[in-house]
């Protein structure tokens, strides 16, 4: 299974609407998103982009991902939000995910980015998986609000499903 890692920034007159501007430029604003916990499957391969493409029919189909977002709308302010991953050789592997706000840019990134190192540092420990930093991967965004509320958005993208239709 190929999971894609994107990341946005979205702003707009509301934190919901900065929301939904962050999930348009990441290509997922016409999915119903249901969140999954941090379990990749085995057999998976992590590949990370700009935007996911979303075909035209699957508007409205459920959207599996991992998500890490963070809104605001106080001026000044510095959010972020990550998403780190952790692969094994077959595939397998754990996602985590961490929100950040914080008044210097510098420190809300190097805090994002330990907190991601920490907690795939733990995972591993629990399971009993040998853990290497070099092994980790992870994707932020990161963004000061300024005149319009706004939205950080780390999605791990797993697939989509139509509904059932009852007749």
């Amino acid at each position: 299974m190929n999971i894609y890692v994107v990341s946005a920034i979205g702003e707009g007159k509301t934190v919901l609407s900065a929301f939904d501007n962050a999930l348009q430029k990441a290509g997922v604003y016409n999915y119903n998103l249901i969140t999954l916990s941090s379990i990749i499957p085995p057999g998976s391969r992590i590949i990370t982009t700009t935007q996911y493409s979303t075909p035209v029919e699957e508007f409205g189909y459920k959207l599996y991902v991992i998500k890490a977002e963070m809104r605001s709308q106080k001026k000044g302010e510095y959010i972020c939000s990550g998403i780190g991953w952790y692969g094994l050789k077959d595939g397998r592997g754990f996602f985590v995910e961490h929100e950040l706000k914080g008044k210097r840019k510098n420190q809300v990134q190097s805090e994002i980015n330990d907190r991601i190192m920490y907690s795939l540092e733990d995972l591993c420990t629990f399971r009993g998986v040998p853990f290497r930093k070099n092994h980790v991967k992870s994707s932020t965004a990161i963004t000061c609000v300024k005149d319009y509320p706004s939205c950080v958005l780390v999605l791990a993208v797993y697939q989509s499903e139509g509904w059932k239709v009852r007749k």
